[in-house]
């Protein structure tokens, strides 16, 4: 009866750690390598857009600029996540907090599935940006959910599991980049079918573990 019950937490344990890593820093890794292989393509999109809008196609300094705006919108979007997730943390607590911060990552993919339709190179910008505060608050909060619920003699090897799923998601991100031949398929079709896998899991399985005691202890819950 007691290995059952040692094994049925085991599992949820381990569930929760995949929900946690697949809705969480495995997005940071993800975007921080998925941009790289439709380098060219969205700069065609950005010179398209313009010329279709001024009736001018843009120099190629100018869509050098707006590519490195696209590229650096998501390390600094991080930076924003870092400073909103010690506030979320303490009052959603850890769970609920990974939960809304996939709102960004909703919105991110929504605005890089519409951009080509919507002929704007800016919803790119903005989803970047969305992605980049979305990794800042996972990058915070997943750790220190995993650590404080996993029991104290796993939890080192837990909270370091956030690592594991960076590089996961750096590795699917340059899997997804091999079939960028054409204009949309990265950051529109592709991107949204990987956010779709991805994201399913996490709103149901954290459910079942519950928020972290740490947590519901400091807010006098239990």
């Amino acid at each position: 009866m007691f290995k059952n019950i040692v094994l049925i937490q085991g599992r949820i344990l381990l569930l929760t750690i995949c929900a946690a890593g697949i809705g969480g820093t495995f997005q940071f890794g993800y975007n921080l390598s998925i941009i790289n292989a439709p380098t060219s393509h969205i700069q065609e999109f950005t010179n398209e857009t313009w010329q279709a809008r001024t009736g001018e196609p843009l120099p190629d300094h100018l869509i050098l600029l707006m590519w490195s705006l696209i590229v650096s919108l998501y390390p600094l979007g991080g930076p924003f996540g870092a400073l909103l997730a010690g506030p979320l943390a303490i009052t959603l607590g850890r769970k609920k907090s990974l939960l809304v911060n996939n709102i960004f990552v909703v919105l991110a993919a929504i605005l890089f599935g519409f951009s080509r339709k919507a002929g704007s190179f800016e919803m790119i910008m903005l989803g970047r940006l969305l992605v980049g505060v979305s990794a800042g608050v996972s990058m915070n909060i997943q750790p220190m959910y995993l650590g404080e619920s996993a029991p104290k003699e796993l939890r080192g090897a837990v909270a370091m599991s956030s690592a594991i799923f960076t590089a996961l998601g750096i590795v699917m991100g340059q899997v997804v980049g091999l079939r960028s031949g054409s204009k949309e398929q990265v950051l529109t079709e592709e991107r949204v079918k990987i956010w779709a896998f991805k994201e399913k899991p996490v709103p149901v399985i954290p459910e079942k573990r519950g928020e972290c005691r740490a947590w519901t202890l400091g807010k006098g819950s239990c």
